[in-house]
C-alpha cells in the first residue's frame, strides 16, 4: 500500500501537475488562505442562506485543500480521478 505522503510527492511531480514544485508551492501559498471563504460562499449559495448547524458539524472533507488542488491540476492532463478502481 502506498502511503499518502509518497502519493502526494509523486503526483506533485511536474510530469503530472504540469507546473514546477516551486510554482505549485506558490500557488498553494496564494490560494490556501482564500479557500475557506470560497468554500463557505459556495455552500451558502447552495443552501440559499445561512448555516442550519454549527460549522464542523457536517461531514468531513475526503480531500484536503492541497489534495484538491493537485487533483484539479492532474485531472485535465491525465484523466485520473479521486475514486479508486472497483
Amino acid at each position: 500500500m502506498i502511503k499518502k505522503r509518497w502519493a502526494c510527492a509523486a503526483l506533485s511531480h511536474p510530469a503530472f501537475a504540469g507546473i514546477s514544485r516551486t510554482h505549485l508551492d506558490g500557488l498553494i501559498d496564494e490560494l490556501a488562505p482564500r479557500w475557506p471563504a470560497w468554500r463557505e460562499s459556495s455552500l451558502r449559495e447552495r443552501r440559499h442562506g445561512a448555516r442550519r448547524r454549527q460549522a464542523g458539524a457536517g461531514p468531513k472533507y475526503e480531500l484536503a485543500f492541497v489534495d484538491r488542488l493537485l487533483a484539479a491540476l492532474i485531472h485535465p492532463r491525465t484523466g485520473l480521478t479521486t475514486k479508486p478502481w472497483p
